[in-house]
């Protein structure tokens, strides 16, 4: 957390904020354990099952708690992940000209076509932060964060998705995408959520593909293999990794030509490259990196 010198200690802006983060994470789930949770030892990233499923097939219900929907004057919008019981991190264009009070944030969803599968929560939104920088244009800086008007309580459905720590790579990972896009290029949106595992290119690999090699920026991800991708309605949702026992968000799913066309991988926002930017961005909570 902080640098020795031969004779004192140096203590750098950065090390002084991640202690103070870490202070806040550990106010926050003593909070949790008062007033918001109904299991103290609730932890980012688990899975509520561990079996996967491969291909664009249905995921189990509720298998990615932190999975949320974006829905807009009562439609289905755009994708989300949850980080903490008061922000969802989701694309910068999902969000772009949309009136905040329209916007409504639904979690612990599978089927959204059907009310009797669980008990979903919906909330409203009370702040809009897209990144300064977003370019429409280049889909450079594609990220946002979105502040729930009211906190959600986590239970077996509701839980956060854990952030990438910084300067790691997940380049040659198996990566997930989850979302409710639609199941092939010019199809239906899907009813149930859905899964599919997709490579994780190196920056090297992707600028090598069919896109422009100046269109794939550092802050980029490129994954995916013939038919399976990321594809309209995936936006805004994740692109998770295996940790340990934990599910990483590596990705946000940006853009990309067509839907699982051969030499042009999904597309995705690198979230290593914005863990400053959310914890900035974020005036309650933590980044839930465990």
């Amino acid at each position: 957390m902080y640098r020795r010198t031969v004779s004192r200690q140096i203590w750098t802006l950065g090390s002084i904020l991640l202690l103070v983060a870490h202070a806040v994470c550990l106010d926050v789930r003593l909070l949790q354990n008062d007033s918001l949770t109904t299991d103290y030892s609730v932890k980012c990233g688990l899975s509520n099952q561990e079996d996967r499923i491969v291909g664009g097939r249905p995921t189990s219900p509720n298998k990615y708690p932190w999975v949320a929907r974006l829905v807009y004057e009562g439609r289905f919008h755009c994708g989300a992940s949850l980080v903490n019981n008061d922000y969802v991190l989701t694309a910068a264009h999902c969000v772009r000209r949309l009136k905040r009070s329209k916007i409504r944030v639904v979690l612990g969803d599978y089927d959204q076509h059907v009310n009797t599968d669980g008990k979903a929560v919906m909330r409203a939104v009370s702040a809009v932060i897209r990144h300064r920088n977003f370019d429409m244009n280049s889909y450079n800086h594609d990220v946002a964060l979105l502040r729930l008007r009211k906190s959600v309580k986590f239970s077996k459905t509701v839980k956060p998705v854990c952030l990438p720590r910084t300067g790691t790579d997940p380049a040659g990972k198996e990566g997930t995408v989850v979302g409710w896009g639609r199941t092939s290029e010019g199809g239906m949106l899907a009813g149930k959520i859905h899964e599919v595992q997709v490579p994780i290119l190196s920056l090297l690999q992707c600028r090598k593909m069919k896109y422009r090699a100046n269109r794939i920026t550092e802050n980029m991800i490129c994954a995916g293999r013939g038919s399976q991708d990321s594809c309209q309605g995936d936006s805004g949702g994740p692109l998770l990794v295996q940790e340990g026992d934990k599910l990483e968000i590596v990705g946000i799913v940006s853009w990309g030509v067509g839907c699982g066309r051969q030499g042009y991988p999904g597309v995705y926002t690198r979230v290593t490259r914005y863990l400053n930017w959310i914890n900035t961005n974020m005036k309650e909570g933590c980044i839930c990196t465990t």
